[in-house]
């Protein structure tokens, strides 16, 4: 695509054609990208991560389509992690209350997305769990599913409104820059080549101060900054894999990383809800069992009365932390053994690599 030339009075404005119709990648953006300007490479990028959330949202109406809301989920997560990577650079086309609300439509998202992680846990264990655990198991099961439900009608609600207002005004004004050049000066401007390596770097240091001074394995919240940072160095990478060769080696690792820290992270979450949920158990069978007195149904409130989730939930939570433990010596083993310098190093040579093209002289 050719652009309208420059002009000396001052900022000219136009419209960015998202069309891959002349480019030889199977994308919608141009084979040039890393040298366009980093504001027109970050528009093009949050265009096209816009379309996906969009077509993730479309996907919510098939009430079949078990991983809709993961998807949704998940595409959201990857458009503000580029908004924010981005950010001076699309200063003029984002502004606050846009990523405040995408922020608050992920966290819409987050209670259905963890209660189906769970669920999905919880019916591998059915099969080998002794009678006197099922109790727990489909209690705790039925608090899941429940939220669930109500996750879901939030989202069909108000969330998905919501959702199409932001990506309506944002497609409005990402397509249109207002650029100003000197023609008499001699420094080019910023290519996104050169941006790139910088946030190359950056991610892939942030990740390693995360995850290389962690000094506990119990140090849930840490860990959890630790799986964030591989999850951005990952998805400041994808977009760009076909431009630069060394890209997929860190997306690939770096993604290893974020499932393994993942997994943690879900095992984390679940013990939580289940040490919350005792007390929550205790209350739910004080009424059960009042309201059977009340009715006079003797019988059912003493059959209330000795049923307990409790061994379940205990069975239930000391299977968690055994899976939390083996996770924890592969991270020690693992990454901390060497694959976490790995993955720097080659975040770093690819910072190179950018930085390399960027200075080579162009035709």
């Amino acid at each position: 695509m050719s652009n309208p030339p420059p002009t000396e009075d001052g900022p000219e404005e136009r419209r960015l054609e998202i069309s891959g119709r002349d480019s030889k990648r199977p994308s919608t953006l141009p084979d040039d990208l890393l040298f366009r300007s980093d504001e027109e490479a970050a528009r093009r990028l949050a265009l096209k991560s816009l379309a996906a959330a969009r077509s993730a949202e479309r996907r919510l109406d098939d009430r079949f389509d078990r991983a809709a809301l993961h998807e949704f989920r998940v595409a959201i997560r990857r458009l503000r992690s580029l908004l924010r990577a981005y950010r001076p650079q699309l200063e003029t086309a984002i502004r606050a209350k846009d990523r405040k609300r995408l922020r608050a439509i992920q966290r819409a998202t987050g209670g259905g997305r963890e209660a189906d992680v769970a669920l999905e846990w919880l019916t591998k264990q059915h099969a080998d769990l002794a009678p006197e655990h099922l109790a727990g198991l489909n209690w705790l099961s039925a608090l899941l599913l429940e939220r669930r439900r109500k996750c879901a009608e939030d989202l069909d609600s108000d969330v998905r409104a919501e959702f199409r207002r932001t990506a309506e005004k944002l497609e409005e004004r990402l397509p249109l820059m207002r650029t100003e050049q000197n023609l008499l000066a001699e420094e080019r401007h910023a290519s996104f080549a050169r941006t790139l390596a910088n946030l190359t770097e950056s991610h892939a240091t942030e990740l390693l101060v995360n995850l290389g001074e962690i000094a506990s394995m119990d140090q849930a919240a840490q860990l959890h900054q630790s799986r964030i940072a591989a999850k951005r160095l990952r998805y400041l990478l994808e977009p760009v894999r076909a431009y630069a060769a060394g890209a997929q080696g860190v997306v690939k690792r770096s993604k290893r990383l974020q499932e393994v820290l993942g997994d943690l992270n879900d095992i984390h979450v679940l013990m939580h809800e289940i040490e919350r949920s005792f007390e929550t158990s205790m209350q739910h069978k004080a009424t059960r069992v009042r309201d059977s007195l009340r009715r006079g149904d003797i019988e059912r409130a003493k059959r209330e009365a000795s049923v307990s989730e409790w061994a379940g939930l205990v069975e239930l939570y000391d299977r968690l932390e055994k899976e939390r433990r083996e996770i924890v010596s592969q991270i020690r083993d693992r990454w901390l053994g060497g694959d976490l310098d790995d993955l720097v190093a080659r975040a770093r040579g690819l910072a190179h690599e950018l930085r390399v093209m960027d200075s080579a002289p162009r035709l």
